[in-house]
């Protein structure tokens, strides 16, 4: 999930700019000095004009609505097709935007959690995880109840599951958790 500092700065310069059409066509320096707030300016415009650059490449604008008409998993793997653009961005596009589809955000901490939990190997990449875990998801889960898993889970690994001297008696998963059950 972007934090509410990237998000409010890709407001920012969407509002500043008109369109995200001008935003891909500023230079690399005008967009760092319009993405100033988040971390890593330069790194994350570099990133930016290459993947806004890319979808007008492939689309002929900055637009996205070519994903509606695909399946999740083809609308995954478009977005996965774009430069520096994994699994954790391309669920995030389709479950937190107008698409509102059941893909599941996995982070660090998300997989920290998952692999103490024994749900997926120690080091799985987030593509394996999400294989793996999708099909074990609720099927009455949409894409707002995955959004407040993700949201959940994060937490969870910022304040008790952490990497280093995890919290386990406070954990409300201990019971399901054989890592944290050997550390409690």
């Amino acid at each position: 999930m972007p934090s509410a500092a990237s998000s409010a700065v890709a407001d920012r310069v969407l509002a500043e700019h008109g369109s995200w059409d001008a935003v891909a066509n500023l230079p690399i320096e005008a967009l760092t000095a319009a993405l100033k707030g988040v971390r890593f300016p330069n790194q994350s415009a570099k990133r930016v004009h290459g993947v806004l650059g890319a979808i007008s490449d492939k689309v002929g604008k900055v637009d996205l609505s070519c994903l509606e008409a695909m399946d999740t998993p083809a609308a995954i793997a478009w977005l996965e097709a774009l430069p520096g653009t994994g699994r954790k961005i391309a669920a995030q596009v389709v479950n937190t935007t107008t698409l509102d589809r059941p893909a599941l955000v996995l982070d660090t901490h998300h997989l920290r959690i998952l692999a103490r939990l024994g749900l997926i190997g120690e080091g799985a990449d987030t593509a394996k995880a999400y294989d793996a875990l999708m099909p074990l998801l609720p099927p009455e889960w949409g894409a707002g109840t995955i959004d407040a898993h993700h949201t959940l889970m994060k937490e969870l690994g910022r304040t008790i599951c952490t990497p280093k001297n995890p919290k386990c008696p406070e954990c409300p998963a201990l019971a399901l958790c054989p890592t944290g059950q050997t550390l409690a």
